[in-house]
């Protein structure tokens, strides 16, 4: 079995945040709530910023 280097579970890891910060913002963008959508858009860039990181080590 071949085991994933480091950057690309980096890299799914980042995917992962992205899409789950995706859902949450469409969720709080539905009930209209300011808080959340701050909170969803961390959440991105949070999956960004480690997207960038596994595609530059990796």
């Amino acid at each position: 079995m071949v085991q994933p280097s480091p950057a690309q579970r980096t890299a799914g890891t980042a995917r992962f945040l992205l899409l789950a910060g995706l859902v949450f913002a469409l969720e709080a963008l539905w009930r209209d709530s300011v808080g959340r959508v701050l909170v969803a858009g961390a959440v991105m860039l949070a999956g960004a910023s480690l997207l960038v990181f596994a595609k530059r080590t990796g």
